[in-house]
């Protein structure tokens, strides 16, 4: 089996435009960042005593402020609210720990470390999250998928398990989102996404797994496919279902995948559904690539391991992982062009980001990918 997923490049390693107008909450698992109003970014910094790290290089001491835990919506437990704007919530995880973004002051704190996990092999660090319409939060090993317990206050993020996923020889999951109810059954499904670039629904009672398909061939250079790179988001746009991935270009049969340049595509939801109510694997998933024409992929983000994806009204945000001596990045992506905009790569932290989730339920306002073929 070839390995086109993120772990080709994570292991031994270890989205946001925002306006002074806009709200953005973000939750991220290990590490995150997020955007002031002064136009750079704040992440946590466990060695400034509970404090907030600012990309500026500056540093606040811990205080009640560095510690804040989001409240939850009375109504959703996604976010509150400003002036009419609603807050959402995006989660983004590293391997290891849970952070906020509190976006009435542009600080993340640390909200606790991982606790519960299997250990061992194949279950021994968080590869992605995703989070349903009730805003419960869901992560997953490369093995095993857990329900997280966030602390009301200082504490470790407490894991559960839900299910041991049902592998095939050698697979390992790195990508999780859940799809909106309706798509692939009465209720909400998790659908995963494992190294060989294919998704997969992941039944939570029992972990089974259905083969959803692939996103095919690369229709700019037909000796390539094209494979997940590292996350997927499921969510609605006018009741209608959408979906969007990162992917890159892999060599066909080969385990040789770009790792500088993802693009950011559209997943063909109705070929999604297809292929999880017949149990055959569609041959491509991929609906469009933002950027791309008939026949060309376009120019790229020009950022590569973009291994959580986030979105929220008309912006989409990912995460990269680490690459070599390259830090971590967040970076924008802008939906005419592809092409991605470096919001920071100034973090605390020295491994990357390993996932991002958002609630099925959040407002989106970007629109669907031109098709390519």
């Amino acid at each position: 089996m070839i390995n086109l997923g993120k772990r080709a490049h994570r292991r031994g390693m270890r989205p946001l435009r925002l306006s002074t107008s806009t709200l953005f909450s973000l939750l991220a698992c290990s590490a995150c960042s997020g955007s002031t109003g002064q136009g750079f970014f704040a992440v946590p910094d466990p060695d400034a005593g509970g404090g907030v790290f600012h990309v500026d290089g500056s540093v606040d001491p811990g205080s009640p402020d560095a510690t804040h835990v989001l409240p939850p919506m009375a109504d959703t437990g996604l976010g509150g609210s400003e002036g009419g704007t609603t807050v959402t919530t995006i989660y983004a995880n590293t391997d290891d720990s849970l952070y906020s973004l509190d976006p009435m002051n542009n600080n993340v704190a640390l909200i606790g470390l991982f606790s519960g996990l299997g250990g061992g092999s194949g279950d021994d660090s968080v590869t992605d999250c995703a989070v349903n319409a009730a805003g419960e939060v869901y992560v997953n090993s490369e093995s095993v998928v857990y329900r997280a317990t966030l602390p009301t206050g200082a504490g470790t993020v407490a894991l559960t398990k839900v299910a041991s996923i049902a592998l095939q020889s050698s697979q390992k999951f790195y990508a999780l989102a859940f799809a909106p109810a309706g798509v692939l059954g009465a209720t909400e499904t998790l659908v995963g996404g494992d190294g060989s670039g294919e998704l997969w629904s992941i039944d939570t009672t029992s972990g089974a797994t259905r083969d959803l398909g692939s996103f095919g061939s690369n229709p700019g250079d037909t000796k390539d496919i094209l494979a997940l790179s590292g996350d997927i988001v499921f969510y609605s746009v006018g009741g209608v279902a959408t979906g969007i991935a990162t992917i890159r270009s892999c060599k066909t049969g080969g385990s040789s995948c770009t790792s500088s340049d993802d693009y950011l595509a559209g997943i063909d939801m109705t070929a999604l559904a297809s292929a999880y109510a017949t149990g055959t694997p569609a041959p491509s998933l991929l609906s469009g690539i933002y950027g791309g024409s008939t026949g060309s992929t376009g120019q790229g983000t020009g950022f590569g391991d973009l291994f959580g994806l986030g979105v929220w009204e008309g912006s989409v945000f990912a995460f990269g992982r680490s690459q070599s001596s390259n830090p971590p990045t967040l970076v924008s992506i802008d939906t005419t062009t592809g092409g991605a905009t470096l919001i920071s790569s100034a973090f605390s932290f020295t491994d990357g980001w390993s996932g991002a989730g958002v609630s099925t339920t959040t407002t989106v306002t970007i629109g669907a990918p031109p098709p390519i073929k």
